[in-house]
C-alpha cells in the first residue's frame, strides 16, 4: 500500500521537512525502511517481499538493486553499492529537447520517446534527470516521482 505523507525524516537533518518536487506529493510506502551509511547519508530502502526475513534492496529512486535478500545482507549491499549503482545510463520518456528549467515527467506525453539520461539528484521527494548527451545549450531537467516505477529504466525498451 502506498500512502502519501507530508514528510519522511530520512536525511542527515532528520527534522527537516522535504518539499514535494514539482508539485507532486512525497509518496514513500510506509513499509519501506530507510538504510543509512554510518555518516547518516541515505543510501536506499528495504522493501518487504513477503518472505519472512527477506527484503528487496531499493535504490534511492525506488528501483530494485537486487532480488530479495536477508535483511542484513540487503542493508550491507545498499551501504556498499547503493549510491554507486545510480551513476550510470538510465532511460526515461522525455520530449525530444527538454525546455530550460524543470519538466514534470511523471505522466509522459504520447509523443515523448525513450532517451538515455543520467540522474542529477534523487531524494524521497523525487528524482531529477538530464539527457545523457544534451544538445548544445540544452540545460533542461526532468523531474520524476519516487518511487519511479516504470518511468525510469535500466535498459532501453
Amino acid at each position: 500500500m502506498i500512502v502519501p505523507v507530508v514528510c519522511i525524516g530520512t536525511s542527515k537533518a532528520r527534522a527537516v521537512v522535504t518539499a514535494a518536487v514539482a508539485g507532486s506529493a512525497v509518496v514513500i510506502p510506509t513499509d519501506w525502511s530507510p538504510v543509512h551509511r554510518a555518516d547518516g547519508e541515505l543510501v536506499g530502502w528495504l522493501a518487504p517481499d513477503g518472505a519472512a526475513g527477506r527484503v528487496v534492496p531499493l535504490l534511492l529512486t525506488g528501483a530494485p538493486l537486487e532480488a530479495a535478500l536477508p535483511v542484513d545482507d540487503a542493508a550491507a549491499l545498499l551501504r556498499r553499492r547503493g549510491l554507486a549503482a545510480l551513476d550510470r545510463r538510465w532511460w526515461a520518456r522525455l520530449p525530444e529537447r527538454l525546455p530550460a528549467g524543470l519538466t514534470a515527467a511523471a505522466e509522459p506525453h504520447e509523443d515523448w520517446s525513450w532517451q538515455p539520461v543520467v540522474l542529477v539528484e534523487s531524494s524521497p521527494g523525487g528524482c531529477t534527470v538530464r539527457p545523457e548527451w544534451p544538445a548544445p545549450g540544452e540545460t533542461g531537467r526532468a523531474v520524476l516521482p519516487v518511487p519511479v516505477g516504470d518511468l525510469l529504466r535500466e535498459e532501453p525498451p
